[in-house]
């Protein structure tokens, strides 16, 4: 058994998670496929900076998206998993890990920066 690590393949899958969120909602699809690790392809030197710059803005497309999902459901709950699942497409657990992630970033916080506010001082129990 080698004990060297596996060669890491284009991009990860939470990059190509988030480029398959901004395609689908561009498209004006309901559900984004989010299981393809594949999505990020990059060329040459121009490539990669368009990649990077496709990156950042379905990163921020997806931080708006979520952030936006979540500020709705403060105001009137409901079965928020069930809702999670048909917007995003992806578990309660999935769904949380990226929020938690989203509300670390400048762009959450230059978004809706109450609703970050609020987020962060109940995650951290203040």
């Amino acid at each position: 058994m080698s004990t060297e690590p596996r060669p890491r393949s284009k991009g990860t899958a939470d990059e190509a998670a988030a480029l398959a969120f901004a395609a689908s909602d561009a498209a004006g699809l309901e559900h984004a496929s989010v299981h393809r690790a594949d999505a990020v392809v990059v060329g040459g030197a121009e490539d990669a900076a368009r990649g990077a710059d496709d990156l950042a803005r379905a990163r921020e497309e997806r931080i708006r998206t979520v952030l936006d999902f979540e500020g709705r459901w403060a105001t009137h709950g409901g079965a928020k998993a069930r809702a999670i699942r048909a917007e995003f497409g992806w578990s309660t657990t999935r769904y949380y890990q990226v929020l938690d992630a989203a509300i670390e970033t400048p762009q959450a916080l230059h978004h809706d920066p109450m609703l970050v506010r609020r987020l962060l001082r109940l995650r951290d129990g203040a």
